[in-house]
């Protein structure tokens, strides 16, 4: 799973790796020609949201969401576990609440086309990837929550 989320994420990398040079390359066309790519902003706009979510599961497979430490540098170690398997357990039912309401929304979208002004691109083509960045994020988050039980234990049979 810690592989298959790691790939997925470095896919939304080089889809915003792809989105910066064509940024650049429409700002230079710009600069230089005095016209940018036609509609480069409706790529960002739908291609940007695609990349978000596929770095949601890596950020919760190695704990690098936001955390505020002040309430937590106190804790005992077995209290930061608890306090991380709860995180899991939050990310899990977000991850089904959004599995959920983008199956519709995808469902609507197939139902009732809508395309973007200029190019035409339907905006339900960036459903799928974003169903399985949800998905991953569901199964990151079940792996999370099961380490940081056990880890729980452990450091309560330990101390």
């Amino acid at each position: 799973m810690v592989r298959v989320v790691r790939w997925w994420a470095l896919a939304g990398g080089v889809l915003t790796l792809g989105l910066a040079l064509m940024t650049a390359a429409s700002a230079l066309s710009n600069l230089f020609f005095g016209r940018p790519f036609a509609a480069d902003h409706e790529l960002v706009k739908h291609i940007i949201a695609v990349a978000i979510f596929m770095f949601l599961p890596y950020c919760q497979m190695t704990g690098s969401n936001v955390t505020v430490d002040v309430f937590t540098e106190g804790m005992s170690t077995r209290g930061k576990h608890l306090m991380a398997a709860f995180s899991s357990l939050f990310a899990i039912a977000f991850s089904i609440l959004l599995l959920v309401q983008m199956s519709s929304g995808f469902r609507s979208y197939l139902r009732y086309p809508e395309v973007t002004p200029v190019l035409k691109l339907p905006l339900w083509t960036a459903f799928p990837p974003i169903l399985v960045s949800l998905a991953l994020l569901l199964c990151a988050a079940i792996v999370t929550l099961l380490a940081s039980a056990r880890a729980s234990r452990d450091a309560s049979s330990s101390g």
